[in-house]
C-alpha cells in the first residue's frame, strides 16, 4: 500500500477516535461542519465512511 494512503488512513483513525468521544452522530456531524466548513451532507457522508474504518 502506498505510504500516502497509509498516512491518510491513520489520520482517519485519529478523527474516528475524536468522533467516538462526541455524544451521538448528529453532534459529531455538527463538530465536523464546524471544523471543516463543509456542508452537513458532506460531513454526514464523511462520518459514515470514517466510522466504518477498522482500528
Amino acid at each position: 500500500m502506498n505510504n500516502e494512503v497509509k498516512q491518510v488512513i491513520e489520520k482517519f483513525k485519529e478523527v474516528k477516535d475524536i468522533l467516538k468521544e462526541i455524544a451521538g452522530k448528529d453532534e459529531a456531524i455538527k463538530y465536523l461542519v464546524n471544523e471543516t466548513k463543509l456542508s452537513k451532507e458532506e460531513c454526514s457522508t464523511a462520518y459514515d465512511i470514517i466510522m466504518k474504518i477498522e482500528d
